[in-house]
């Protein structure tokens, strides 16, 4: 059975995980007076959030390698991967820095140039120290572990195509363990500082196992090894439904795991599997809501949401009444109706930058400088997930 171009389940999946960040970093600022509807949605979506940056980096990896190398140039593979990063972090960052400087209010705490030159350069997540990775826009801090996987994407491309492809299998079996096991090499630092937000996790810990690109780039080599079990037909795993299942029993199990471990690292293996079975759809040609026209434009929208949803719900909040700290509360129906025109606001911007920013970039900047070879045609040319 030839392989299809593109695999439209995913790009709805791709939003449907935007919508649980955006819903997540929702929860850390409560606009609800109620304290029962700010803890009922902290709850769940404290620890939900952070899983789908797992998703995300694992989708970065299965999509580069659906596509593959389209003219074995490393060179024009890079530098069509910074384009589309640059094409709309550059703008949103300069966005930000002008906020920054009009409230003259640092993100974190310290100087409002914080963390400028990190940010710029697509560096902070090297930094351990939450002044650099979390500060001008937090969330870009995924796109520095995102830079750093396009530089080893031709290299372990270039390896994972020629192991042997009974031993796939084994092979994304280890990387999941090791993803895994990492909240416990974590515990052998250092002791640190805690986190601002968090008195109970050490920073450097945190920074280890959360931010640390290295780290990070087992999830984004565990999407490669799922991407190659389905191109080469080795996939024998269950249904989506199934794996949905799967993913619920272990989320569930993670309540009951101690926050200094990181719990979210017990989904690693379940999201893998997910991903696959959801793409394995697409190549037998299963018909799914996630693939609709709808769910693809969402989808193609994504990286343009992610990057300034959290602007819009930071402040939004403050320029509706918050001080610094943003903790403004309403009425339930005040919170709820301004969560939905966060939501908007934020859906509506994305529109404009997808269309008029980063699709113009690309057509100028990102088109490969020669024809590719023949015989390595991309299946597509993937288009950015939450993260580019």
């Amino acid at each position: 059975m030839p392989l299809p171009k593109h695999l439209p389940a995913l790009g709805g999946m791709r939003f449907i995980s935007a919508l649980l960040v955006f819903t997540s970093h929702i929860s850390t600022q409560p606009f609800f007076k109620n304290t029962e509807i700010n803890s009922a949605l902290q709850f769940p979506l404290n620890r939900l959030g952070p899983l789908t940056v797992s998703f995300f980096f694992m989708l970065s990896g299965f999509v580069l390698t659906w596509a593959g190398l389209p003219d074995r140039s490393k060179v024009n593979f890079w530098r069509r991967r910074t384009v589309r990063a640059y094409s709309l972090h550059l703008p949103v960052l300069l966005v930000t820095l002008l906020i920054v400087l009009a409230l003259n209010e640092p993100n974190m705490g310290r100087s409002v140039w914080d963390g400028l030159l990190t940010n710029l350069l697509l560096i902070q997540a090297w930094f351990p120290d939450h002044h650099e990775y979390g500060s001008m826009n937090p969330v870009a801090w995924s796109l520095s572990c995102e830079l750093f996987f396009y530089a080893m994407f031709p290299f372990l491309f270039a390896f994972l195509t020629k192991v042997r492809a009974d031993r796939l299998w084994r092979w994304a079996a280890a990387v999941s363990a090791v993803a895994v096991c990492i909240p416990l090499v974590a515990l052998l630092l250092p002791a640190s500082a805690p986190l601002p937000w968090d008195p109970d996790m050490p920073q450097l810990r945190w920074w280890f196992i959360y931010m640390f690109p290295p780290v990070r780039l087992l999830e984004f080599v565990l999407g490669m090894l799922m991407a190659q079990i389905v191109i080469r037909g080795r996939w024998r795993g269950p249904r989506p439904l199934a794996c949905v299942a799967l993913f619920s029993a272990v989320f569930a199990v993670t309540f009951a795991v101690p926050n200094h471990y990181d719990p979210g690292a017990l989904t690693v293996p379940v999201i893998a599997l997910l991903l696959a079975s959801v793409a394995v759809g697409d190549v037998r040609g299963v018909r799914s809501w996630l693939g609709t026209k709808t769910m693809v434009l969402l989808g193609e929208l994504t990286f343009a949401f992610y990057l300034v949803h959290y602007l819009i719900i930071q402040y939004g909040h403050r320029f509706a009444g918050g001080k610094q700290g943003y903790y403004r509360q309403w009425d339930t129906p005040a919170a709820v109706g301004l969560t939905l025109l966060a939501f908007a606001l934020a859906l509506g911007l994305s529109a404009l930058l997808h269309f008029f920013v980063e699709k113009p970039v690309m057509r100028t900047l990102g088109r490969p400088r020669r024809a590719p070879d023949a015989g390595s045609t991309p299946r597509s040319e993937p288009a950015p997930s939450g993260t580019p």
